[in-house]
Order: structure tokens, then C-alpha cells, then sequence
């Protein structure tokens, strides 16, 4: 059976967040890095998160693209692991503070930390946001190790019906992980809703199911960043059925 996860929010205490996906049902927490620190009090918590829900995946903050990053970045690697992510999910997007980085930088800089992750039993997956099919081919095959994320929400912003499809077809073999939320397919940055399912106009149903004719089996984060806990679950079974074979 495929596994299903739901997201955090590090900016908020994580705890009350991991305490509510188990109790709507979810196999497992994708740990949020964003707003963290690697250290030995990060590996204290994401240790004890563990004890409440398996930990299978992590979001890596948005880059800069520096050796400082790079550092910062394996240091995340190595105080969290051992609480049980083996996905380590990155953005090819800069963060706000280092808009204008270079392509080429960019990709240098991913396939070094997707090496470091692999010489740690890990593996790090590159999530799709805005950026046309061509430079997202065109990265993976730069980094024949890098793994996809495919995010559902985000390949359908501006009104895309197909660019989910489009993804898979592209890069479906290197599948490893699956993020999916409901928005109403506006633009951008505010377009991004990330609603439970039902609340906005995508076809979550037919995205889903795509996926399991792939013979993917997950993980899958369900990254629901309002509504309640009852919609959560909702969207939780409405996920386990459209997944099954």
C-alpha cells in the first residue's frame, strides 16, 4: 500500500503538528527544515517527532546556492537522518535573497549535495514549481542521480491541466516522492493555496491515479497548509482510494 504522509510548518511548533497528522490517520510526517537550524537541538526534536510519527521525508529551505548552504545543508542531512528521512526534497528555485543565481550554479550546486546524500544512504529530490519542462529536462539529465518530486499543486498554477501529465511522461523514472495539494489554479506565488482536496479545481483524481498506473508506491506528502483536522482526513482517504489499485 502506497504511504501517506502529511506536511509541517516550521515556522510553527512542530509537535502539535505531527500529534494532529496521527491522529487523522497519516502513515508519516514530512519534516519541515525551512525555518530550523541543523544541531544537536534539531536532532533531539526530530528524534522525539519520531516517536509520535515515523519521519520519512524532509523540505530543505530554499537555497542560496553558497558553499554556506552546502554546509548548512549536509549539516540538516546529518542531524536529522537518524530520525528516519531518506528523501531530502530541494527547490531549483532560489531563495529570495539570491534571486539571479545562474542555471549552471544552480545545477553544479544540487548535484554536489545530491552526492553528499548518497554517500549517507540518502537521496534528494528535485521538485518542479514553475520552470518549463525544457530546463527541468535538462537539469536531470545534468544529475543522472537526482531524484523527481513531483508536485501536483504547483504543475497546475495558470490554469495547467496537463503540465502534471506532461511531468510524468518527462520524468516519471526518476519519480521518488509525490507532494499534492488543491489550489484554484491562479498564478504564482499567490495562487499557491495549498487547500485540502475538494476546496479548489484541480483534478486530484486524475493526477493520482496516473501515479498509481505508474506502479509508484510512494512516499506521498499531502501538504495542506489550512483547514482542519477533519479535512485533512478527508483528503487522506480521498488520496488512499484514488491510489489503490
Amino acid at each position: 500500500m502506497t504511504r501517506i504522509g502529511g506536511s509541517t510548518y516550521s515556522r510553527r511548533a512542530l509537535a502539535p503538528q505531527v500529534r494532529e497528522l496521527r491522529e487523522a490517520g497519516f502513515d508519516y510526517a514530512e519534516l519541515d527544515l525551512t525555518w530550523l537550524e541543523p544541531g544537536r537541538a534539531l536532532e533531539d526534536e526530530a528524534l522525539a517527532l519520531a516517536e509520535v510519527l515515523p519521519l520519512e521525508t524532509a523540505h530543505l529551505p530554499p537555497s542560496r546556492f553558497t558553499p554556506e548552504d552546502r554546509k548548512r545543508f549536509e549539516g540538516f542531512l546529518d542531524y536529522t537522518a537518524m530520525a528516519g528521512p531518506r528523501v531530502y526534497n530541494v527547490h531549483l528555485v532560489p531563495s529570495k535573497k539570491a534571486r539571479g543565481v545562474p542555471l549552471d550554479a544552480r545545477t553544479a550546486w544540487i548535484a554536489d549535495l545530491v552526492d553528499a546524500a548518497q554517500a549517507r544512504g540518502l537521496a534528494v529530490t528535485i521538485e518542479n514549481l514553475d520552470e518549463p519542462l525544457s530546463i527541468l529536462a535538462e537539469v536531470f539529465t545534468r544529475i543522472p542521480r537526482a531524484r523527481f518530486c513531483l508536485d501536483v499543486g504547483h504543475a497546475s498554477l495558470d490554469g495547467d491541466r496537463e503540465k502534471p501529465f506532461q511531468l510524468l511522461d518527462l520524468l516519471g523514472d526518476r519519480l521518488a516522492l509525490v507532494h499534492a495539494h488543491d489550489n484554484r489554479q491562479g498564478h504564482g506565488e499567490a495562487g499557491d493555496l495549498h487547500l485540502p482536496f475538494g476546496r479548489g479545481t484541480i483534478d486530484l483524481e486524475r493526477a493520482f491515479r496516473a501515479v498509481r498506473d505508474r506502479g509508484f508506491r510512494g512516499p506521498v506528502t499531502l501538504e495542506l497548509f489550512s483547514g482542519t483536522k477533519e479535512e485533512k482526513a478527508d483528503s487522506l482517504a480521498k488520496a488512499r482510494a484514488w491510489l489503490s489499485p
